[in-house]
């Protein structure tokens, strides 16, 4: 914007200034490109210099100080122990701010929300004041689509109501069966890996994320992954892995391009992977989307009554009706695949990353795993096919869940952008500025959870009071809060919940396996003797994944 806003100006200054008789083109063009280097030069001294640092009206605003020129607070972001590391550190240092301020590239000044009436603000009362900003939608957007995720204001509204069926209670009691069938395929590659072995060790994050995956397939797509494998050599599942897990000098690349449009250009092995797979995927989902379209129209796609409609389907039958009602299309073919990809990030890698740290829990606190396998057992001995209302019956269950969401958010980070001048809890907050929703600072803020609020402890959900700070619905962010509350929570709650009671019932998780060999154990002590987090990544997922050694029960 400043490159257009400069060049323009010098023309417009060429213009005026012109002297009488003929200039050659190259005079012009020096005369130009000195205008415009000047004019480019003041106006980067401002936005980066004077701006921020003597003129702003947030300046006054508790944050670090100590931000590098040109990339603010990034590198530091960039060289923490992980993604959320620093801010978590700021909001330890400030905890009673409404609003941290920090600086990021070329002197943007962005405003970490750090209290709950600040945080009820933005995701409630305020939340349509926001939008999400141009940075962040190109950032994530490549990856995850667009689709309901970047919807803004009415368009969002009416998406919310689109997709409200297939996320309804009634259609998740019919996805409990797929449920159960996908986990019992989980806990069988466990007892592949272990054979007539007393124990064994398991990459955690890669088996989740292969199981994951293809529940996805048939509850998002309605198809077995694997036979996409005719259509493309790599399949469905290594095409989006290339998209998710770019490398460090790929999220390099992304981190460029959200700022300055490379990805046509840039000649890097990293880049060019990301865009093939890119192309490659949402190819295959065109064809996809296509099909099914033809199938429902000629009658050809049927499914059995009662059996639960996959959402591609229930998409797509649900905009013919709309089409029929309304004279007008809802969904283009573009906008489907927008959704699906929304879809696909939110119930594969998420969910994949939650039962990895799930594992991580068991395998590290064994009296909270012997607890759990003891409800589980007793459930069991009454059902051995338990239905939504049994696994959702399950208290302790229900607390070790949302305890893992707490402490090991897979989503940790969301920006929103103001579009009007607003005043939150006293601070007046510009058109324009830059807002970080951070999970894991609410999640683990001591004035809201107590001073114990880093450490694991399921129990505490049972001493959640209504008259204490952790009773509000904005301590608890793991799918966001609000009208913008993920709308495929209650999808990823009966997922981990039924594949954690088929691994419980069969399977003892022993400790976390290093690459010497040795056996970790102990909880919270493990992070950083072998267990890290990796960063940068778009989700808090454990760096290189996660070895857990387990045994048969």
């Amino acid at each position: 914007m400043d490159l257009l806003a400069c060049g323009g100006l010098a023309a417009l200054e060429l213009l005026i200034s012109q002297p009488s008789g003929p200039l050659d083109s190259w005079s012009v063009a020096k005369r130009f490109l000195a205008l415009f280097l000047v004019q480019y030069t003041i106006t980067k001294v401002y936005r980066i210099i004077l701006y921020p640092n003597f003129l702003s009206p947030l300046r006054h605003l508790p944050g670090p100080k100590d931000h590098n020129l040109v990339l603010g607070q990034e590198v530091k972001k960039f060289k923490a122990d992980g993604p959320a590391s620093l801010q978590l550190q700021w909001s330890r240092n400030w905890p009673e701010a409404s609003f941290i301020r920090y600086i990021s590239f070329f002197g943007t000044e962005v405003l970490l929300v750090n209290s709950l009436a600040a945080h009820k603000a933005v995701l409630q009362t305020h939340v349509y004041d926001f939008v999400k900003p141009p940075f962040f939608a190109s950032l994530v957007g490549e990856i995850v689509g667009t689709g309901l995720l970047f919807a803004e204001g009415e368009a969002h509204k009416h998406e919310r109501r689109l997709l409200a069926g297939p996320f309804s209670v009634p259609s998740m009691r019919k996805l409990i069966p797929v449920f159960r069938k996908q986990a019992r395929a989980l806990s069988g590659a466990f007892g592949q890996v272990l054979r007539d072995k007393p124990h064994a060790a398991l990459e955690t994050m890669e088996t989740f994320s292969k199981s994951t995956m293809d529940t996805i397939g048939l509850t998002v797509l309605g198809i077995e992954l694997d036979t996409l494998l005719s259509t493309h050599p790599l399949g469905f599942q290594e095409l989006y892995s290339r998209l998710i897990h770019q490398g460090t000098l790929g999220y390099l690349v992304a981190l460029v391009n959200a700022l300055v449009p490379i990805r046509k250009i840039a000649p890097l092995k990293a880049n060019y992977r990301f865009v093939q797979a890119n192309a490659d995927i949402r190819r295959m989902l065109r064809g996809i989307v296509q099909k099914r379209a033809a199938d429902l129209a000629d009658g050809t796609f049927k499914k059995e009554v009662g059996e639960s409609r996959d959402i591609l389907t229930y998409m797509l039958e649900e905009a013919e009706v709309r089409r029929k009602e309304t004279g007008r299309e809802d969904w283009s073919v573009d906008d489907v695949i927008g959704h699906l990809l929304n879809f696909t990030s939110a119930g594969h890698e998420s969910a994949a990353t939650i039962l990895t740290w799930s594992l991580y829990v068991l395998a590290t606190h064994h009296h909270i795993q012997n607890r759990l396998r003891s409800e589980v057992n007793s459930l069991l001995e009454t059902s051995t096919e338990p239905d939504y209302d049994s696994i959702f019956g399950l208290p302790y269950l229900h607390n070790f869940v949302r305890e893992v969401l707490r402490v090991y958010p897979s989503s940790y980070m969301s920006q929103r952008e103001a579009v009007r001048d607003l005043v939150i809890e006293g601070v007046a907050i510009p058109k324009g500025a830059q807002i970080d929703i951070n999970m894991p600072l609410m999640h683990q803020h001591p004035l809201v959870w107590g001073p114990d609020a880093a450490v694991f402890d399921p129990d505490r959900w049972d001493r959640r009071q209504k008259d204490t700070a952790a009773a509000s619905p904005f301590a608890f962010e793991a799918f966001l809060q609000g009208p913008r509350i993920c709308p495929g929570r209650n999808f990823a709650l009966a997922e981990i919940k039924t594949v954690l009671v088929e691994l419980l019932s069969r399977w003892r998780f022993l400790g976390i396996e290093r690459e010497d060999g040795e056996l970790l154990v102990g909880g919270e002590e493990c992070i950083g003797r072998g267990v890290r987090f990796a960063n940068p990544s778009l989700t808090q997922r454990p760096a290189g994944g996660l070895r857990v050694r387990f045994k048969r029960l």
